[in-house]
């Protein structure tokens, strides 16, 4: 998949890619986030809530007890391998952990779920681009 550009220079994945299909799914959580009016979107079975992040559409914001940014690449990566876990600083290059190293399972699963399940033609599209 992109080795991207992310930030810091050790995330080696992608925030802006090349590919239009990685823009399309990102829009359909864009879209998923928003819509509620801006009120919470629920991801069950989890007990976590999805939010529209005005500020920056690279990220939207996941809250169970408190808010957390969920960004576009640890969505990404999550398509590409099939797991957003927490690492550490020197587990960047494990790909079991998100690139930001946040655990952001099982949150990216329901979100999935929400837009209709991994075989949509989104994600289908996307991990065709991604090589899985």
């Amino acid at each position: 998949h992109y080795t991207g550009d992310g930030t810091p220079p050790s995330n080696r994945c992608c925030r802006v890619c090349p590919e239009v299909a990685c823009g399309r799914l990102w829009q359909r959580v864009l879209d998923l986030a928003e819509s509620n009016g801006g009120d919470p979107v629920p991801l069950p079975p989890t007990r976590a809530v999805l939010f529209p992040n005005p500020k920056n559409p690279d990220f939207v914001r996941l809250q169970v007890n408190c808010r957390w940014g969920l960004p576009k690449e640890d969505f990404l990566h999550y398509i590409a391998t099939g797991h957003a876990g927490m690492g550490r600083r020197g587990q960047r290059t494990d790909p079991r952990a998100s690139p930001s190293c946040t655990r952001q399972e099982p949150y990216v699963q329901a979100i999935v779920e929400r837009l209709g399940g991994m075989d949509i033609p989104e994600i289908r599209a996307v991990r065709e681009v991604q090589g899985g």
